[in-house]
């Protein structure tokens, strides 16, 4: 009998297998309309919506993807791809490819071309307000990438590392054309994965460079070489490798430009990591602190108060709350002031009265953006965003409002089977001082958005209501409002 028992159980098993087999992909679809009383989009329906989003409203969206289903390809050569579709029906049609690519796996290491969405940093990626150097704020930009996506074990079991190292292409901007993105990242943990504690660092290093400018400039402007921004092998290996002295005795510097020998080549920025994760028994902590560098001032610790500070805590199972999150953005300093940690160790100021300009550039008049949105922490406001009292009115400077703090908290509720996230966020505006000399009043703002899904058991799909509200003096006050529909196969 025992024997007849567990033929059974083994014969039901297959029948379950063969009539539910694992998915080889995953099909979403999505189908819903935006509407705000200014016909603008408030700023947490904009954000962190990797660029797919409306220009003016009322709109219609639709929008379709696939992905591969990575947990049933077990095999040590893998092959993924993911695209995503966006079509928007308003004032100003839109078709968008926010997500096409190719990626081949072997072993520990992938390499994948064209749009993927990323975020780089030590963060929380399901709440943060975004990773201040690259947040899921605009389009992903199309590269080929190289790298170790998931944390593998260096030399000994409780020390790990991921890295990634790619080259991108920025295409046709409104000031400059044919430029390049040379970006490369590496993170250690240190800890088990099981451990109780985990302690993680690391670096994220983003540069644009190369190109020819759009706007016109004297033939003879110092920051051009025969009417182009330099763009050859010496010039890559000091984009790859930022350090002047490594370079200095080089006979070919002689060739460049004053702007280019005087700075770094390129528009070079990032961000130094540091988190701390503990787990308790039902539930976790992670602490993160973001260092945000432009032009190498951090590592003489000019600006090490500039960046992001946060908290996420995942409450019991059984809690209403799922995720809880805290965070403070700074970026006052930007080099005008030793920070904190500088004057307690007595360093002097490696970079006198040099600003970082942080996020523009006064060659890549487009700044840190990709189709003028803002790559980095959405917090930093271009100048087609702001008050008309408080533009610069001057379209070569993109971050109009680069100077702030910002407090921001989100939570991600569960009642029964309806999904709760809320996100608040209070900022006070400084403007942007550097070259131009305006000071803007400081100006407060306050965003609010709450995203309710709730499921559709008859039609097997999700009911998703977002509801953002604006206040404030920096951008225009705004009540606004996207319901969808998405289905899942």
């Amino acid at each position: 009998m025992k024997i007849v028992y567990m033929l059974l159980i083994c014969l039901t098993i297959k029948v379950n297998a063969q009539q539910n087999p694992p998915k080889k992909f995953d099909y979403r679809f999505e189908v819903g309309s935006y509407f705000s009383i200014n016909n603008k989009l408030p700023f947490w329906q904009s954000a962190n919506q990797y660029g797919s989003i409306p220009t003016d409203l009322p709109a219609f969206l639709c929008r379709q993807s696939i992905k591969t289903q990575k947990d049933t390809l077990n095999r040590f050569f893998k092959f993924d791809y993911g695209f995503e579709v966006v079509t928007i029906l308003g004032k100003q049609p839109l078709f968008l490819l926010p997500e096409a690519f190719l990626c081949t796996k072997l072993g520990k290491f992938e390499v994948y071309m064209g749009r993927r969405k990323e975020i780089f940093g030590l963060i929380d990626t399901m709440l943060s307000s975004g990773s201040v150097s690259w947040s899921g704020n605009s389009m992903p930009i199309p590269k080929v990438q190289i790298g170790m996506p998931n944390y593998s074990k260096l030399f000994f079991k409780w020390l790990s590392y991921k890295a990634t190292f790619s080259h991108g292409w920025f295409g046709n901007q409104k000031y400059a054309k044919d430029y390049y993105l040379h970006q490369k990242s590496l993170f250690l943990r240190l800890g088990k994965p099981t451990s109780k504690v985990n302690l993680y660092g690391g670096i994220i290093h983003h540069v644009t460079w190369g190109g020819e400018p759009k706007n016109n400039l004297l033939p003879d402007d110092n920051r051009l070489l025969n009417g182009k921004f330099p763009a050859d092998w010496f010039v890559y290996g000091n984009v790859v490798f930022p350090f002047k002295g490594l370079w200095k005795n080089s006979s070919n510097y002689a060739k460049y430009n004053s702007f280019e020998t005087t700075n770094h080549f390129g528009n070079q920025l990032g961000s130094v990591d540091a988190a701390a994760e503990f787990k308790f028994a039902k539930s976790k902590l992670l602490l993160y602190r973001q260092f945000l560098f432009d032009d190498g001032q951090l590592f003489g610790l000019t600006n090490t108060d500039d960046g992001l500070y946060g908290m996420s805590f995942t409450p019991k199972p059984e809690s209403s709350f799922k995720k809880i999150v805290f965070e403070y953005l700074f970026t006052k300093n930007q080099g005008r002031y030793v920070a904190a940690a500088g004057r307690l160790l007595g360093l002097p100021d490696r970079h006198p009265n040099e600003e970082s300009f942080l996020f523009n550039h006064q060659q890549y008049f487009d700044g840190w953006s990709y189709n003028r949105r803002t790559i980095g922490t959405p917090f930093l406001t271009p100048e087609q965003n702001i008050r008309s009292e408080n533009k610069l009115g001057n379209d070569n400077v993109f971050i109009n409002n680069n100077r702030i703090w910002a407090f921001y908290a989100a939570t991600l509720n569960q009642i029964g089977i309806i999904t709760f996230s809320n996100r608040l966020s209070y900022s006070r505006n400084f403007g942007n001082t550097s070259l131009l000399g305006k000071v803007i009043i400081p100006v407060d703002q306050v965003s609010y958005s709450v995203n309710t899904i709730i499921p559709l058991k008859r039609l097997k799909a999700d009911l998703n209501v977002n509801v953002s509200v604006d206040h404030g003096d920096l951008i225009k006050d705004n009540y606004g409002s996207y319901v969808s529909i998405i289905k899942k196969w």
